[in-house]
């Protein structure tokens, strides 16, 4: 896929009218590249170093929690 938005802040309803955001997000585009239950897979680049982990997506669209702010909330190197 092609990333195409960085620093993007997404809303998801949580339910029971909770709204959660998530900032500094990735998109990427490319038709059919998740699926529901795909969340927390490894985005990776052509070469294989780590852009992040898969957090939502739709069939044109993958929404990406960036890796340098994954390792940084879980303080893992």
């Amino acid at each position: 896929g092609i990333i195409s938005q960085t620093e993007v802040t997404v809303n998801v309803n949580m339910g029971d009218g909770k709204i959660a955001t998530f900032i500094d997000q990735i998109v990427i585009e490319k038709e059919g590249m998740s699926a529901g239950g795909d969340s927390g897979s490894a985005i990776l680049t052509e070469d294989n170093r780590m852009v992040g982990l898969l957090f939502a997506g739709s069939e044109k669209a993958t929404i990406v929690n960036r890796w340098g702010n994954v390792r940084e909330a879980l303080e893992i190197d």
